[in-house]
């Protein structure tokens, strides 16, 4: 089987490309290629096929559980797509919603992200204690729990916890931010179903979003995480992320399919 190996500042992904694997088995295959000692190694499968030119593109996390949507997958995909396709544009469905991308001039990319849906949580659901101003739930494709907090490692503690927290039937990501200016925030990711990754696309998106509705910073934002940096701009409820994305080696696998890997 032929992959595609990418990382979105560390966030990193195997890519498969009109690979015909039976839907069935994508979320067994997710966990096998996602193991750092017996698989390739990731924190998300990224399966994209194109059918009548219409490319529909899933998301997959390290446990085999599905993913509505990737930021920084969706970039790394992108990027590839459209250095195939000698294109600076290219449009793909995913189940969070359709995601417009261009390359830009210095290769980064930038991502129209879904409209986000947004809930600001009161003190009443028993979150408020740990985020001030009080949390934000945004949905940006996928679901993200925003707390604002001085530490942005106390996710390292909270995460698992808030993830599984009954107020998120789905469960849900987990975005620890602590305002830097306006203009700038920190922001440290709990993913649902990877852990802590180096940085987290939706989740800046999110980040940003829940900052500017409770009117802690501007349209235009750098969001900082381990991995990097991210720009998100929010205007006329149109959500953008800008960021990096790089195409680090291509390959074949063997994929066994019985139970020691």
């Amino acid at each position: 089987m032929k992959f595609i190996k990418a990382h979105g500042l560390g966030n990193d992904f195997v890519m498969l490309v009109d690979t015909n694997v039976p839907h069935s088995d994508l979320s067994n295959l997710s966990r096998k290629l996602a193991d750092r000692r017996y698989g390739i190694g990731c924190d998300q499968i990224i399966v994209s096929q194109e059918t009548d030119g219409i490319i529909k593109v899933r998301f997959f996390n390290g446990d085999g559980s599905e993913a509505e949507s990737c930021g920084n997958g969706s970039r790394c995909i992108a990027k590839y797509l459209m250095q195939q396709k000698q294109t600076k544009t290219v449009t793909f469905e995913t189940i969070g919603g359709r995601l417009n991308c261009k390359l830009n001039d210095d290769g980064m990319v930038t991502v129209e992200m879904p409209t986000p849906i947004i809930e600001v949580f009161g003190g009443s659901q028993g979150l408020g204690h740990l985020s001030t101003p009080d949390a934000v739930s945004v949905i940006v494709g996928n679901p993200h729990l925003v707390c604002f907090v001085d530490d942005v490692s106390l996710v390292e503690h909270y995460g698992e916890g808030l993830e599984n927290h009954p107020s998120f039937p789905l469960r849900t990501n987990v975005d620890f931010v602590k305002i830097l200016d306006s203009n700038h925030i920190e922001l440290k990711v709990w993913e649902r179903g990877s852990g802590i990754t180096p940085a987290c696309g939706s989740g800046a998106c999110a980040a940003m979003v829940a900052s500017f509705t409770h009117n802690k910073v501007t349209d235009f934002v750098k969001v900082s995480q381990a991995g990097g940096d991210l720009w998100i701009r929010f205007e006329n409820k149109k959500l953008f992320m800008t960021g990096p994305a790089v195409i680090v080696f291509s390959g074949k696998i063997n994929i066994f399919h019985h139970e020691n890997h």
